[in-house]
């Protein structure tokens, strides 16, 4: 477990880091709500091959922040002010959801940091209701607290199969959710909620692997489509039997697809 201090802006980020060194580090954002150790079995899956990193990202985990954190340009910032303090000139960025949508502003931003993409359960933009549902999260974080979302977050989060049958996923997932800071949660949601990158994806030159599960209702196929659309020489893989967390559901089968992608960069 280790911490690097980010001074401009002034953050605590903790990650965690293993496999060889002397490649292009891989670097694992996970979504809003919940933290680095969901990337448990990716770690093990790539640290035989390849310098991984895994991070909390502001004021989730161990990380220190708070809600002016979460504006795109503030929170890609500090993203890229880590990568930079940890002497990384180049990653191979892997965000899920809300890591997802932070590893495309950064490619856009920083092109040069970026070697390549892996999107899991994310977008580049959403509809209008799609906004007005995100922006009630946000206020129902702010007046009513955590407990108040878990049941739908877990709703879109897994399929009925996985509540069923993974009781210890739910309650692992459900007990990070309620040690969250509404406000940081609602301020994510702000920023998500005025997301629209989709006009600027033609400018992302890197390779970039798309992931979207087969039952994702949060970033539904068509959102991945966009994302494959949009980006010129995109791969996009259904995740089957998953939902909008599909590396948590499907931990194998997302990890075969990512290292068979990271295969392609060597």
């Amino acid at each position: 477990m280790s911490t690097v201090q980010i001074s401009s802006p002034v953050r605590t980020l903790h990650y965690v880091r293993t496999g060889p060194r002397g490649g292009i580090p891989v670097v694992l954002l996970h979504p809003a709500g919940l933290d680095l150790g969901y990337w448990d079995r990716h770690l093990a899956a790539l640290r035989d091959d390849h310098d991984v990193i895994a991070l909390d990202l502001p004021g989730h985990g161990a990380s220190t922040g708070s809600p002016q954190d979460w504006a795109l340009g503030r929170a890609t910032g500090i993203l890229a002010a880590f990568l930079q303090g940890l002497d990384i000139p180049e990653a191979h960025l892997v965000g899920l959801s809300v890591g997802g949508m932070l590893a495309q502003s950064l490619a856009l931003a920083e092109p040069a940091v970026v070697r390549s993409l892996t999107l899991m359960g994310t977008a580049a933009s959403f509809s209008p209701d799609g906004r007005a549902a995100i922006r009630d999260r946000a206020q129902a974080a702010r007046t009513q607290g955590m407990a108040a979302l878990v049941p739908a977050a877990i709703a879109r989060w897994f399929t009925p199969q996985t509540v069923a049958r993974r009781p210890d996923l739910i309650d692992r997932a459900t007990t990070t959710l309620l040690a969250d800071d509404p406000e940081v949660h609602a301020a994510v949601w702000d920023m998500v909620a005025d997301l629209d990158l989709a006009p600027q994806l033609g400018r992302i030159t890197c390779q970039t692997l798309v992931l979207v599960g087969a039952s994702d209702q949060s970033t539904p196929l068509t959102a991945a489509r966009e994302l494959r659309d949009g980006i010129s020489g995109a791969q996009l893989h259904v995740v089957p039997d998953t939902s909008h967390l599909a590396p948590l559901e499907r931990p194998d089968l997302t990890s075969a697809h990512l290292l068979a992608f990271l295969e392609q960069q060597r």
